[in-house]
């Protein structure tokens, strides 16, 4: 009854949540100028089958031979969101850090789950390595993303890590660098979306038990030093406090929050829907210097 409950109510705010960014995302998207000094690589199938999942490549024009590329998770609570929504920001992202950026669609939740959807990212990474030919990853992601994006980057560079998590398709490459824009750091996993986090079967015995590391990064955060992280916070960000948080726990870390100025407020995530802020523009110089200035 408690367990029918709780999904009912996890269901019921995921729908809604939904609904909520559909009213935001849709006329953003329908009116963003995308820049020109990009060639885009758009709807390359990484993994195929009866649900193949796609990914777009951004290249700067200036760019050749590149042997390192970002790898940009999309935000939306685990349960929403597609790569389109993060197309914009990538552009700027790959213009700043003259490197290729390669933005993916993963999985939703709850037709996955977070093994399900690390396992996918390194099916990506392992893609793109041995078709263009790249020998360094940063990754880099917003709201659930941001999450993501150190989750995968610790796993890559850990074995246990990628156990505990369930995790066994080896990564071709160790990610050097992770880029968290306003990123969740804590999730409950018996409310929405963390409730979402493990596959749910009628039989305790099959189910497979992630560690409290999966729901909370602050236990990771102390444990690679040699990784590159960059925080990005905003001034409105409802998720700002965790993300200071965050960032005091992190010996390698870079971090900048966007202050509000007059019309333009830091809100959640705001340089993926404001690339071309002021605030936006300093953010995604970090993620970029973070990447490649920081070696």
């Amino acid at each position: 009854m408690f367990d029918s409950f709780v999904r009912y109510k996890a269901d019921k705010n995921r729908l809604t949540f939904i609904r909520n960014c559909e009213t935001f995302d849709t006329p953003r998207l329908e009116n963003e100028v995308y820049p020109a000094e990009c060639k885009t690589e758009m709807d390359i199938e990484y993994k195929h089958g009866n649900n193949p999942l796609k990914l777009d490549i951004y290249t700067p024009f200036n760019c050749y031979g590149a042997k390192e590329c970002f790898i940009l998770i999309h935000g939306g609570a685990y349960v929403y969101g597609f790569k389109k929504l993060d197309q914009n920001f990538g552009m700027h992202l790959a213009i700043k850090a003259n490197i290729p950026v390669v933005n993916i669609d993963y999985t939703l939740m709850p037709e996955s789950d977070l093994s399900q959807v690390i396992n996918e990212i390194f099916t990506a990474i392992n893609f793109v390595c041995g078709r263009y030919g790249f020998k360094k990853v940063h990754t880099v992601g917003d709201s659930a993303g941001g999450f993501l994006a150190f989750l995968t980057a610790v796993a890559t560079r850990n074995r246990h890590i990628r156990h505990g998590l369930w995790v066994f398709e080896k990564p071709r490459v160790a990610a050097e660098s992770a880029g968290m824009i306003c990123p969740g750091i804590i999730n409950n996993h018996k409310e929405f979306p963390g409730y979402y986090f493990e596959k749910k079967t009628d039989s305790k015995s099959e189910q497979k038990r992630l560690p409290e590391y999966a729901y909370d990064l602050r236990l990771l955060a102390e444990g690679d030093p040699e990784l590159r992280v960059c925080v990005i916070a905003g001034e409105d960000d409802f998720l700002r406090a965790q993300n200071i948080e965050f960032k005091d726990l992190v010996d390698n870390v870079l971090f900048y929050e966007g202050k509000n100025d007059g019309e333009l407020k830091c809100h959640h995530v705001f340089p993926i829907a404001h690339p071309e802020w002021p605030q936006s523009v300093k953010a995604i110089e970090l993620l970029a210097e973070n990447a490649v200035g920081r070696r």
